[in-house]
């Protein structure tokens, strides 16, 4: 470890202990890959730019995001953060990968020195520094932190090894910087250039255009062929780009409380209130027994507010009394009066215990037994169908990414993705599959590969383009046989609607004309028309559209632009650094193998 060893041999220092878990914790979103055993035999869970990201390496940086989401927040992540930090570790391994090849590529590097100097020297790094400042001060304690790293030579070695991990996070974070400092410094913008983001930021139009939109045109008879729909398509493929999914529909068996779990519930009830007014402290009695945030056990509230939660007399409140059950649904509410004070902005202290009525091992079952002889009975699509018909049950379809957590409404639902891209096939019936509130048995329909969406996919869309396209060359044809006159003249000999509409003080800017919507093209072509000049047809995604500029108003350009410059140039570079790591990720050959593990 040549950082520990430089460090030695500048410091005399005493050992000084500090928990190593804090820095990793400020930057374990730095570690990827570092220090990660890997394998040949190891699985692969996807490949970034041809390198291959294994699943112990995932693994390990996902144990390292939940270990650092505990620190913070006190608790391990409940089922939906799991999934956020899964997401999280999946994009750190995808940004790490095409930083580190970039900049592998340009030779950008962080030295020995350097990286020295981000540690112990002037220029020490942020999340060092956020471990070793002072709370009380807000000071950065140096010597502190020195006492650490001579420490570090004296640990255990997996703690040395941890530090070295931090090292060269450290040096990846540099390098990363590097490279966007780089590319953000090349980005600058010229005297002509302000001049004329200058000019369209100050310059407003007031235009007349007539408009004539495509649902005022009747439907050509032409004979639509799927030669012109697949040409359509091929010319337009970058419009109907889709990703990979499947095809599912399912049935549903609802998991519901029978009468004998509400009588438990409420004999569960009854047994709870008695202890809550015998509870010495109200707060920490609710926050043990809800089964509902504890964090909302505890509520100061207004007369308002106190009507809102409950229905009873106020004058009968007294503290200690404890109202409820309230039933709303399947939730049952235990309100305990902690405190009253007639003279508080909110006089009102409650202790909230809420109960919800789950359904007991007995309605469990009974579902289970109708979803299990639904599943038993049918062995494809054919016989999925006919037998839901004859049990007069409801199917539901949903198209499905391989990464996706829900299916269609149905949420925790990450085993049938699994299923449906792991074992599925077309036709396939799946097992049963146990969810918070339901039982559901599913059949795969369909198997969509990413990329240019196939016509029978998209076919009512293509036509309705293929129309409008006719349609919009019917408009310009019959515009080239009227002499040019007004708008309103133009309008009157082509009928079918048109129209003819003025919208004052347009800024560049705009993406909306009135009556029209969006019309961003439109817009850009007005501003590039002079005083009383009219613009050709154009062609919008619901009509086409005859523009005349009535008046421009325009500024003089001042003698000097340095502001306009320099904020201009500012927002350019903050767009570059922004965009870089989407630019990277587009040309990065990004295989995703997540849903083969989770």
């Amino acid at each position: 470890m040549a950082l520990i060893g430089r460090i030695r041999a500048n410091t005399g220092l005493l050992v000084g202990v500090v928990t190593i878990s804090l820095i990793l914790f400020l930057v374990g979103s730095d570690l990827i890959g570092l220090g990660m055993r890997t394998s040949t035999k190891d699985f692969i869970i996807g490949k970034v730019r041809g390198e291959k990201i294994t699943l112990r390496a995932f693994q390990e940086r996902l144990a390292t995001l939940q270990h650092n989401f505990a620190l913070q927040y006190d608790r391990m992540p409940d089922e939906s953060e799991k999934d956020f930090l899964k997401d999280q570790a999946w994009q750190e391994f995808i940004t790490s990968t095409c930083y580190a090849q970039v900049s592998n590529a340009l030779g950008i590097t962080v030295s020995e020195d350097e990286l020295v100097d981000m540690v112990q020297g002037e220029h020490i790094h942020p999340h060092l520094k956020a471990v070793f400042t002072n709370p009380e001060t807000k000071e950065f304690d140096q010597r502190q932190l020195l006492l650490y790293l001579e420490k570090i030579a004296q640990m255990p070695m997996p703690e040395q090894a941890q530090w070295h991990h931090i090292e060269q996070s450290l040096a990846k974070t540099r390098c990363n910087t590097k490279f966007n400092e780089l590319i953000r410094h090349s980005v600058f913008m010229t005297d002509v250039e302000t001049e004329a983001k200058y000019q369209l930021a100050h310059t407003y139009l007031d235009i007349r255009y007539l408009y004539v939109p495509y649902d005022n045109l009747p439907d050509e008879s032409m004979n639509m062929t799927d030669t012109m729909l697949k040409d359509y398509l091929k010319a337009h493929k970058n419009d109907y780009q889709i990703e990979e999914c499947r095809g599912i529909r399912y049935v549903t068996f609802p998991i519901t409380p029978t009468e004998e779990d509400r009588i438990v519930l409420q004999e569960e009830l009854q047994t709870l209130k008695q202890a809550f007014l015998q509870a010495k402290n109200d707060s920490v009695f609710a926050s043990i027994h809800t089964d509902g945030n504890p964090a909302l056990s505890h509520l100061s509230l207004t007369q308002a507010q106190l009507d809102q939660a409950i229905t009873y007399p106020k004058d009968s409140l007294k503290q200690g009394m404890v109202i409820g059950p309230i039933a709303s649904r399947r939730t049952y509410k235990l309100y305990k009066i902690s405190d009253l004070n007639a003279q508080a902005a909110k006089p009102y202290q409650l202790a909230v215990i809420e109960k919800i009525l789950t359904p007991g091992d007995g309605a469990r079952d009974k579902s289970f037994r109708l979803a299990d002889g639904f599943a038993s009975t049918v062995t494809n699509q054919k016989q999925f169908d006919a037998q839901a018909v004859q049990d007069t049950l409801q199917t539901y379809e949903a198209e499905i990414g391989k990464n996706d957590t829900r299916v269609g409404i149905l949420s925790h639902a990450r085993e049938m993705v699994r299923w449906l891209y792991n074992d599925a096939r077309i036709g396939k019936v799946s097992p049963v599959f146990e969810l918070p509130d339901n039982y559901i048995v599913a059949v795969m329909t369909e198997q969509v590969k990413a990329g240019t969406a196939s016509l029978d996919r998209v076919r009512e869309k293509v036509r309705r383009q293929v129309i409008n396209k006719s349609k919009a060359q019917w408009v310009i044809n019959q515009l080239r046989n009227i002499p040019d006159t007004t708008l309103a003249v133009i309008a009157n000999k082509l009928s079918h609607g048109a129209q003819v509409l003025v919208t004052e003080h347009l800024k560049f800017s705009d993406n909306t004309l009135k009556r029209v919507g969006l019309a961003s093209k439109a817009i850009g072509q007005a501003f590039a028309l002079k005083k009383g000049e009219k613009s050709l047809p154009i062609t919008g995604d619901h009509g086409v559209l005859l523009i005349e500029v009535i008046e421009r108003h325009e500024v003089q350009t001042p003698n000097k632009l340095t502001d306009d410059k320099y904020d201009q140039q500012q927002l350019e570079q903050f767009k570059q650094v922004y965009y870089i790591p989407k630019s990277l990720e587009k040309f990065a050959d990004i295989k995703d193998y997540r849903y083969r593990f989770y």
